[in-house]
């Protein structure tokens, strides 16, 4: 690529921002929250992906984490199990982010409260060396550690663009919307795949004859 094909495209790119960052500001905020619906398998096997930012995501502190997840390694996994709803969960470190990825049944209220009864001592741990960490310990403040956890679970694109542009939406903004979703939300979730869908924990246990 020569020069003017170089700052053409570099010109192209800030345009780009510049107009992302105006429609930002002129379009509503993009919230997709979980709809109510009296079908049993949309409230199964929903995703959480909580980006926890660690206050100094140096070696020392990733250290302590790593000690904090090994020591409390049997009372998270006994406490998991005993929420009842989780298909699965993991701790994973992602360029300086404490994240916990999971799958669950029901609604991401119930799923924070039942979590915070079982392992809610990890997570006041995990929360001293999280930036801006909400109030601890968490069991005391319900209400503020899942709306912390709202606003740090990734934001997840829909599948369907109406509920991107909204009932009576006009499709030929959609590539502005999504551009503006992803300019609003550093982290995101692109679909999601289900290999058996449908089932709850509960009854893949069930049918399984694991029980807990």
């Amino acid at each position: 690529m020569g020069r003017d094909g170089a700052l053409k495209r570099i010109g192209s790119e800030l345009l780009a921002e510049v107009l992302v960052r105006v429609w930002s500001r002129r379009s509503p905020p993009t919230v997709l929250p979980q709809k109510p619906s009296t079908a049993p398998s949309d409230s199964l096997q929903r995703a959480m992906n909580l980006i926890m930012p660690l206050h100094v995501p140096n070696i020392v502190a990733r250290g302590t984490l790593s000690r904090v997840l090994f020591e409390a390694t049997d009372e998270v996994l006994a406490g998991l199990n005993n929420v009842g709803t989780i298909h699965f969960a993991r701790f994973d470190m992602v360029a300086g982010n404490l994240c916990m990825f999971s799958i669950y049944d029901g609604d991401l209220d119930g799923y924070i409260r039942d979590f915070i009864a079982s392992i809610g001592a990890v997570f006041d741990s995990l929360m001293a060396i999280v930036k801006d960490p909400p109030p601890t310990p968490v069991s005391h403040h319900v209400d503020d550690f899942i709306d912390w956890v709202r606003a740090h679970d990734a934001f997840q694109m829909p599948e369907s663009p109406v509920d991107l542009i909204g009932e009576g939406g006009d499709l030929t903004t959609l590539q502005r919307d999504t551009l503006v979703a992803l300019h609003r939300h550093p982290n995101v979730q692109f679909g999601v795949y289900r290999g058996y869908p449908g089932f709850s924990v509960a009854q893949i246990r069930q049918s399984l004859s694991i029980g807990w």
